[in-house]
């Protein structure tokens, strides 16, 4: 049995991104209201990433470029993809989904 996927993180994280052959994801979820690492309750929606289902808890950013793309309401954005980069956000490395 293939066990690599047992110590993967269960999110989409800098080094999945990094390490991703196509670096797109594929909103499946409309996503929820859920509490981060901190508790501090974010958005967070299910995505697909190289033929893997992740969670995905956009920030502020990416969350702007998919309002400004598809609306404000999440359930529009299932089936969408995203490029995903790794930038800048406050000073910190951040994954930014660009809407294709």
């Amino acid at each position: 049995m293939e066990t690599k996927n047992l110590t993967e993180s269960d999110s989409v994280t800098l080094q999945l991104v990094r390490e991703s052959e196509t670096k797109k994801v594929t909103i499946i979820s409309a996503g929820a209201m859920t509490p981060n690492k901190e508790g501090i309750i974010k958005f967070k929606c299910i995505v697909e990433i190289d033929a893997k289902q992740k969670g995905y808890m956009p920030n502020k950013t990416t969350l702007k470029l998919l309002q400004a793309a598809y609306g404000t309401e999440s359930t529009v954005w299932v089936g969408k993809t995203l490029n995903l980069s790794i930038g800048s956000v406050l000073g910190k490395e951040a994954i930014i989904g660009t809407p294709i």
